[in-house]
């Protein structure tokens, strides 16, 4: 029985520690974009120059989809598409998949599964705040283990 009581709150730390913490302490505050009328190849150069997986897309109003370094393998590399003339609108996730900050990792990574996606805006009063990537998620349960 002694035991058992033992292994009660350590269950209910893992468990905890599972379920994570709120998305936005592991988020990227960081919001880069880029308007649905650049093209493909300007979309790569900012990828690599801010060393991100994923940009949220505008036009000129709001944020309109997520376009990522995969779309740009899939639809450029893959269809022939031409970087320089093809438009980020014709290669861009619609719509944008947000989740909100206060909800827990777990809940992240559960929407990232359901929407087969890597990237997800993060909002808070349905604004968004910033981005959890895979990258996020897989960096704070190394840290865990």
């Amino acid at each position: 029985m002694e035991a058992r009581r033992s292994a009660e709150p350590k269950k209910a730390k893992i468990r905890s520690m599972l379920i994570g913490p709120p998305i936005v302490e592991h988020m990227s505050t960081e919001v880069r974009s880029l308007s649905q009328n650049d093209s493909l190849r300007k979309a790569g150069q900012l990828m690599q120059q801010w060393k991100l997986g994923s940009l949220l897309v505008t036009n000129s109003k709001s944020y309109v989809g997520v376009i990522t370094d995969s779309a740009l393998t899939r639809d450029v590399v893959a269809k022939g598409l031409d970087p320089n003339t093809t438009l980020v609108k014709s290669c861009m996730r619609t719509p944008v998949v947000a989740i909100e900050g206060s909800r827990p990792m777990i809940d992240a990574v559960r929407m990232m599964k359901e929407q087969a996606t890597r990237h997800l805006a993060v909002t808070q009063d349905r604004q968004i705040i910033g981005v959890i990537s895979v990258s996020n998620i897989l960096r704070y349960y190394s840290g865990v283990a």
